[in-house]
């Protein structure tokens, strides 16, 4: 506890076990945190993860041996995907007990090692809080990302002596990397360049670079795309914001990078649903790659110009090098002026944006909704979108909600859910209403898992397997068990008239938007064609 006090933590979300009882234990005297029991350990550190991804700062959360070490596994994989800080703690059988199939081990250490930084396996207490210090250093440190912490059940228990505690700060870092020609050279690319584009992800917001990236944007007047994870870098409603690139970008967008002679992409690890076919993402241009992890540069794409190194300083050299550069001229206006029929996602959207804050934060889960929500909501700031990119988790919305809004008590926070996403996490709903965690819920309900079914309809012949959700599940009955405000919208009248009886900052709603189940994601590129091949609606 007193390791995690000097790491300036906070909050905690958990749940308790037979390995971590005496964690527990010394939990109960504690007021030093606020600490969250959530229904499910994959919710906990969901939660944990939201919480981070908000906040900036390192989520921590606690799972007992065995299944609930399990447990933690898809929410370790998600953040580990986006680069998420994280701690997890989870407690691990007794010393001699270890390799015997005792009850509840697991090598969790193994298990986790492909999807944490580092992960440690703590046997003695004198050791923990050199872990604890080391952990903490390295889920921060240049790429964050995942750390987990089994500890056993007789360090938890053993006697501590010296409780002395080393806080690690870097003291070496990206800042001091040599890359004045790499600059040079892609400033002269730059200058060259009669219709460049910049390309900024994840990596510019972990980075704290949206700042950089706006100024070097508008200096230069050049336009600017994002990836999923990129949302809020750059402001959506800027006249060179053009959303996001790939497999579910607008068409303007896509032929931005198609045909651009220069791609600058900051912080981005070009994935197969960003760029489609790797060679069909720039189709005669170049790519600058700019990013802090040397294994991103030309793992995915071929790229002429690499940078390694801080992206402030990277992009205020840049500017320095540019500063007598003429800006370059005006694209044609990019709005989206296409007109939707019926209770479109767009309008509810839009809708929804319009009765609420700017500073609103919003968490969606996976599927429809979640490319809906990226296309459609006008991000404006760093750190308001709260999605899982890389490894698609259906579930993971409701946890990062609730460690959102624990995170941001002074901002909206709304999760954009689907009817299959709902299924697998509606029982956090019951964390949210113990703890009197305010969230909006808006549940897009087209009784389907949509994008499969999406799929299914373009590229299987219309054969719709298993992917029609026709249970007897009553939503309005299951928000009264738990006791939080239910409103059903089928068309934007209602939709307003439930917007204007909720208080978002005060209550938890749900407002069940019933959709057709025919309504798709559009445009949409075909797996394994270059970004240019365009299915429209």
């Amino acid at each position: 506890m007193k390791c995690l006090k000097e790491e300036g933590v906070d909050t905690l979300f958990g749940y308790p076990g037979g390995a971590v009882i005496p964690l527990y234990d010394a939990l109960y005297d504690c007021d030093d945190f606020l600490n969250i029991r959530t229904c499910h350990e994959q919710g906990a550190v969901h939660s944990a993860d939201g919480y981070a991804r908000s906040s900036g700062k390192v989520g921590v959360c606690i799972a007992t041996s065995g299944p609930g070490a399990t447990n933690t596994i898809t929410g370790i994989a998600t953040a580990y995907m986006d680069s998420i800080p994280l701690i997890v703690i989870t407690g691990q059988v007794g010393t001699s007990l270890l390799g015997k199939d005792s009850f509840q081990e697991i090598d969790v250490t193994g298990l986790t090692m492909g999807i944490t930084k580092h992960n440690y396996l703590v046997k003695k207490s004198s050791d923990i809080g050199k872990v604890i210090s080391e952990a903490f250093f390295v889920a921060k440190d240049k790429r964050p990302g995942p750390v987990l912490i089994d500890i056993s059940k007789d360090a938890f228990l053993e006697e501590i002596h010296d409780t002395t505690y080393e806080k690690l700060y870097q003291t070496e870092d990206l800042r001091h990397f040599n890359y004045e020609a790499e600059i040079e050279s892609l400033a002269t690319a730059i200058k060259k360049s009669k219709n460049p584009v910049i390309y900024a992800g994840g990596g510019v917001l972990k980075s704290s670079a949206s700042y950089n990236l706006r100024l070097f944007a508008k200096k230069l007047n050049i336009p600017v795309v994002n990836s999923i994870m990129g949302l809020g870098s750059f402001d959506r409603n800027s006249p060179l914001s053009y959303g996001i690139v790939g497999m579910h970008g607008d068409s303007n967008a896509n032929l931005l990078c198609y045909e651009s002679d220069l791609i600058i992409a900051i912080g981005v690890r070009f994935s197969d649903r960003a760029i489609g076919n790797r060679n069909g993402f720039c189709r005669n241009g170049d790519i600058a790659h700019i990013d802090v992890d040397a294994t991103e540069l030309k793992k995915n794409i071929d790229s002429k110009y690499n940078i390694l190194g801080d992206f402030n300083l990277i992009l205020e050299s840049l500017m320095k090098k540019l500063k007598n550069h003429k800006p370059y001229k005006n694209l044609e206006e990019n709005s989206d002026t296409k007109e939707f029929m019926g209770f479109h996602p767009k309008k509810i959207l839009e809708t929804i944006q319009e009765n609420l804050p700017q500073n609103t934060i919003v968490a969606t889960d996976v599927g429809q909704h979640q490319i809906w929500t990226s296309k459609y909501w006008k991000f404006h700031s760093p750190l308001t979108f709260i999605t899982s990119g890389g490894l698609g988790t259906m579930g993971f919305g409701m946890g990062g909600a609730l460690g959102a809004k624990v995170a941001n008590p002074d901002s909206n926070v709304v999760l954009i859910t689907g009817d299959g996403s709902f299924r697998m996490n509606h029982n956090e709903l019951l964390t949210l209403r113990h703890y009197n965690i305010p969230v909006t819920v808006v549940l897009f309900n087209n009784s389907s898992l949509g994008m499969v079914r999406q799929w299914q309809g373009l590229f299987c012949n219309k054969k719709y397997s298993s992917t029609s959700i026709n249970d007897a599940l009553d939503v309005e009955s299951l928000c009264k068990a738990y006791g939080v405000n239910y409103h059903r919208a089928d068309d934007l009248d209602s939709l307003k008239t439930s917007l204007s009886g909720i208080n978002p900052m005060k209550d938890i709603n749900l407002i069940e938007c019933i959709i057709d189940k025919d309504t798709g994601v559009y445009p949409i590129v075909p797996p394994g064609k270059s970004i240019d091949n365009v299915i429209e609606c």
